[in-house]
Protein backbone atom coordinates (compact mmCIF):
# COMPACT_ATOMS: atom_id res chain seq x y z
CA UNK A 1 0.00 0.00 0.00
CA UNK A 2 2.84 2.43 0.79
CA UNK A 3 4.12 1.97 -2.77
CA UNK A 4 0.81 3.36 -4.04
CA UNK A 5 1.38 6.60 -2.17
CA UNK A 6 5.13 6.74 -2.77
CA UNK A 7 5.77 5.12 -6.14
CA UNK A 8 9.38 4.51 -7.13
CA UNK A 9 10.73 6.95 -9.65
CA UNK A 10 11.18 5.32 -13.04
CA UNK A 11 14.65 3.91 -13.61
CA UNK A 12 16.47 6.37 -15.85
CA UNK A 13 19.51 4.12 -16.21
CA UNK A 14 21.67 6.33 -14.00
CA UNK A 15 24.97 4.80 -12.96
CA UNK A 16 26.32 7.54 -10.70
CA UNK A 17 24.56 9.36 -7.87
CA UNK A 18 25.12 12.39 -5.67
CA UNK A 19 23.78 12.66 -2.11
CA UNK A 20 21.11 15.06 -3.41
CA UNK A 21 19.75 12.30 -5.67
CA UNK A 22 19.37 9.71 -2.88
CA UNK A 23 15.75 8.77 -2.18
CA UNK A 24 14.68 9.48 1.40
CA UNK A 25 12.98 6.36 2.84
CA UNK A 26 12.94 7.58 6.44
CA UNK A 27 9.16 7.90 6.59
CA UNK A 28 8.75 4.27 5.45
CA UNK A 29 10.75 2.82 8.35
CA UNK A 30 8.81 4.92 10.88
CA UNK A 31 5.49 3.98 9.30
CA UNK A 32 6.25 0.26 9.26
CA UNK A 33 7.87 0.06 12.72
CA UNK A 34 6.10 2.06 15.38
CA UNK A 35 8.57 1.09 18.13
CA UNK A 36 11.44 3.14 16.68
CA UNK A 37 12.80 5.74 19.06
CA UNK A 38 15.11 8.64 18.30
CA UNK A 39 16.02 9.99 14.90
CA UNK A 40 16.99 7.58 12.12
CA UNK A 41 17.57 8.62 8.50
CA UNK A 42 17.57 6.14 5.59
CA UNK A 43 18.53 7.31 2.10
CA UNK A 44 18.53 4.94 -0.86
CA UNK A 45 20.90 4.95 -3.82
CA UNK A 46 19.12 4.58 -7.17
CA UNK A 47 16.23 2.27 -8.02
CA UNK A 48 16.39 -0.72 -5.69
CA UNK A 49 13.54 -2.64 -7.31
CA UNK A 50 15.02 -2.55 -10.82
CA UNK A 51 18.43 -3.66 -9.57
CA UNK A 52 17.12 -6.10 -6.92
CA UNK A 53 19.61 -4.52 -4.52
CA UNK A 54 18.96 -1.82 -1.96
CA UNK A 55 21.91 0.33 -0.95
CA UNK A 56 21.29 2.72 1.93
CA UNK A 57 23.12 5.56 3.64
CA UNK A 58 21.84 5.28 7.22
CA UNK A 59 22.25 7.78 10.06
CA UNK A 60 21.34 6.99 13.68
CA UNK A 61 21.37 9.95 16.07
CA UNK A 62 22.52 9.25 19.66
CA UNK A 63 19.91 7.08 21.40
CA UNK A 64 18.17 6.09 18.14
CA UNK A 65 16.85 2.53 18.24
CA UNK A 66 14.90 0.45 15.74
CA UNK A 67 12.88 -0.78 18.74
CA UNK A 68 12.35 -3.70 21.06
CA UNK A 69 10.26 -5.38 18.37
CA UNK A 70 13.01 -6.87 16.26
CA UNK A 71 13.01 -6.45 12.48
CA UNK A 72 12.54 -9.58 10.34
CA UNK A 73 12.13 -9.86 6.58
CA UNK A 74 13.14 -12.06 3.66
CA UNK A 75 16.64 -11.55 2.30
CA UNK A 76 20.18 -10.79 3.37
CA UNK A 77 21.77 -7.58 4.55
CA UNK A 78 25.15 -6.24 5.38
CA UNK A 79 26.79 -2.95 6.14
CA UNK A 80 29.90 -1.07 7.17
CA UNK A 81 29.92 1.50 9.97
CA UNK A 82 31.58 4.63 8.56
CA UNK A 83 31.20 6.85 11.65
CA UNK A 84 30.29 6.47 15.32
CA UNK A 85 29.21 3.32 17.12
CA UNK A 86 26.21 1.12 16.51
CA UNK A 87 24.98 -1.86 18.48
CA UNK A 88 23.76 -4.57 16.11
CA UNK A 89 21.68 -7.37 17.58
CA UNK A 90 21.00 -10.48 15.46
CA UNK A 91 19.04 -13.20 17.20
CA UNK A 92 20.67 -13.62 20.60
CA UNK A 93 24.03 -12.20 19.48
CA UNK A 94 24.98 -8.56 19.86
CA UNK A 95 28.05 -6.45 19.28
CA UNK A 96 28.90 -2.77 19.37
CA UNK A 97 30.43 -1.95 16.02
CA UNK A 98 32.80 0.98 15.57
CA UNK A 99 34.03 2.83 12.50
CA UNK A 100 35.32 0.29 9.98
CA UNK A 101 33.47 -2.69 11.50
CA UNK A 102 30.87 -4.53 9.43
CA UNK A 103 27.97 -7.00 9.62
CA UNK A 104 26.37 -9.53 7.27
CA UNK A 105 23.42 -11.80 8.09
CA UNK A 106 20.16 -13.36 6.93
CA UNK A 107 17.42 -10.76 7.44
CA UNK A 108 15.07 -13.56 8.47
CA UNK A 109 16.91 -13.58 11.80
CA UNK A 110 15.31 -11.08 14.19
CA UNK A 111 17.56 -8.01 14.29
CA UNK A 112 17.82 -4.54 15.78
CA UNK A 113 20.08 -1.49 15.51
CA UNK A 114 20.83 1.00 18.33
CA UNK A 115 23.16 3.95 18.58
CA UNK A 116 24.67 3.56 22.05
CA UNK A 117 27.25 6.32 21.49
CA UNK A 118 27.16 10.06 22.07
CA UNK A 119 27.50 11.08 18.42
CA UNK A 120 25.69 10.12 15.20
CA UNK A 121 26.45 6.69 13.76
CA UNK A 122 26.54 6.31 9.98
CA UNK A 123 26.32 3.08 8.02
CA UNK A 124 26.44 2.16 4.35
CA UNK A 125 24.31 -0.95 3.99
CA UNK A 126 22.94 -3.25 1.32
CA UNK A 127 19.91 -5.53 1.31
CA UNK A 128 18.81 -8.02 -1.30
CA UNK A 129 16.07 -8.28 -2.21
CA UNK A 130 15.09 -4.69 -1.31
CA UNK A 131 13.23 -4.37 1.98
CA UNK A 132 11.71 -0.87 2.05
Amino acid sequence: MSEFFEPDAPDDGAVFFTPNSFRDLTSRIYREHDTISGRISLKQVGDARTNNLQILHETYEPGADTGETMLEHFGNEGGVVIAGELEVIVGTTSRILKTGDAYLFSSQEPHRFRNVGDRPAMVISACTPPYL
